[in-house]
């Protein structure tokens, strides 16, 4: 014979003052009602909050990166729409180390705007240890599943490699953080060109199925222009000055990096959207004239002054508009006086007298 269980004899539905008396209670709680008793039934206290303080912090990330780029979105011609993905967040609650990488920008971002505030880049710096620490096994296996998300990876934290450097708060004990400009800009440089290298060897497939990523990740090798010496007499200039200083190997890069410059500066200024021709020519130099600019080489350091006009042309997007003026500060300290002429036009540009030495042709594209 089978033993039945005995019917549950406890109250489920006494609020907190019956269950104290050990009175049985109808569901509309009648007892408290007929001794004028106020009843509460037990609840989950939310006298502290459920979230951390980092949790709090995310979200108001989350909240700013929405808010910021639902305005690039409908901003026709922004320089910043590279920057704009709708899917990138909900692609992050699958793939942590995206959502990491999405808010330690986010967070370089808002400290940006407001110095003061250095806990946010503390934020970013701790979002952006956790994006490489997760993303790390990742690169190794490469799954299918795991490419879109590293597509998106890589390009925010080549961003944040630019972006960094300048953001970086000075230690407790100095006025000014210990900052090579040159050198943080070279390893952000070579930075982006192993992710590009990488995008373009593993992850080529998915780069066609995000439009605002074609641009950056798509081949496309740098084209001579014709007549680019008659718009920018500069060339001519810097041109006779390597010829003049280099021989061999060293004249043959440093004159490409300085052709292949004033190509992507007469691109740009033709199309002030198309700052992809900042990162093109940073792409496809030769990694000898890097090697040169991170050892000093005079002549490097010139061209490299040239390039501070370029990402002047970019001004637009966040991460750039403190570099020409920091690079070019550098690279006049770095000089002999003697040589301090031959980066005039490049601080022309930068500090906003571009003028002065342009062919007429010239003028009129940097006017329009």
């Amino acid at each position: 014979m089978s033993r039945q269980r005995r019917t549950h004899a406890k109250s489920r539905w006494g609020c907190m003052q019956c269950k104290e008396r050990h009175v049985k209670v109808h569901p509309q709680c009648l007892n408290c009602k007929r001794h004028t008793l106020s009843c509460s039934f037990s609840a989950p206290s939310l006298s502290t909050t459920p979230l951390s303080q980092d949790s709090l912090a995310d979200l108001e990330l989350l909240d700013y990166w929405h808010r910021r780029h639902a305005i690039l979105a409908n901003t026709p011609g922004s320089t910043g729409r590279l920057e704009y993905d709708p899917d990138a967040v909900r692609l992050g609650f699958s793939h942590h180390y995206l959502l990491n990488s999405i808010l330690a920008l986010a967070a370089l971002q808002l400290f940006d705007e407001n110095r003061s505030q250095t806990r946010w880049h503390l934020r970013a710096v701790a979002h952006r240890q956790a994006a490489i620490t997760r993303a790390r096994p990742h690169f190794q296996s490469l799954e299918e599943s795991q490419r879109p998300a590293l597509l998106r990876f890589s390009f925010y934290t080549s961003m944040y490699a630019v972006a960094e450097p300048l953001l970086r708060p000075a230690q407790p004990d100095c006025h000014q953080p210990n900052l090579d400009p040159v050198k943080e800009l070279l390893q952000a440089i070579r930075l982006g060109r192993c992710s590009t290298v990488f995008v373009q060897q593993h992850l080529a497939s998915v780069v066609c199925s995000i439009p605002s990523l074609v641009a950056k990740y798509q081949p496309c090798p740098l084209e001579s222009i014709k007549g680019l010496e008659k718009t920018f007499p500069q060339l001519a200039s810097l041109r006779s000055f390597i010829e003049r200083q280099c021989v061999g190997q060293e004249r043959v890069v440093c004159l490409h990096a300085a052709e292949s410059l004033f190509a992507s500066i007469a691109r740009l200024v033709e199309n002030p959207t198309q700052t992809r021709e900042i990162w093109k020519w940073a792409n496809d130099i030769d990694s000898a004239f890097l090697d040169m600019c991170s050892d000093q080489n005079t002549v490097a350091l010139v061209i490299f002054a040239h390039f501070a006009a370029l990402t002047s042309l970019g001004r637009g997007n966040w991460y750039l508009r403190s570099w020409p003026a920091v690079l070019l500060g550098q690279i006049r300290g770095l000089l002999k006086d003697g040589l301090k002429d031959t980066i005039r036009w490049p601080e022309q540009v930068v500090f906003g007298t571009t003028t002065h030495a342009l062919s007429e042709e010239g003028i009129s594209l940097l006017a329009s």
